[in-house]
């Protein structure tokens, strides 16, 4: 006659590999999205801006540098920089 102690061993041996097929989808579900709200919450510099009424003057640099960048930015595309040959790179002359 088998033991008791034989047949909790023999039933363990049986459900215990079973453990492994558990899914733990649904704590991961859960929780999906967290990590891009947090990262996206972080990165905004004013999360209240488009509600708020204050008038604030915006950082960064003045009007008239700012013209001057986005008219040299468009201008880059009607006359494109020439380029260098491609054999002189790296060989330090100068031109």
């Amino acid at each position: 006659m088998i033991s008791k102690a034989r047949i909790h061993l023999l039933l363990l041996g049986l459900v215990l590999p079973l453990a492994g097929c558990v899914s733990t989808s649904p704590a991961f579900d859960q929780h999906a999205g967290q990590s891009l709200l947090t990262l996206r919450a972080q990165q905004t510099l004013q999360p209240n801006a488009p509600t708020a009424n204050a008038k604030r003057i915006p950082e960064g640099m003045d009007g008239r540098a700012a013209r001057e960048t986005l008219e040299r930015y468009q201008r880059s595309f009607q006359q494109p920089e020439k380029q260098s040959d491609g054999f002189t790179i790296g060989s330090g002359a100068g031109r």
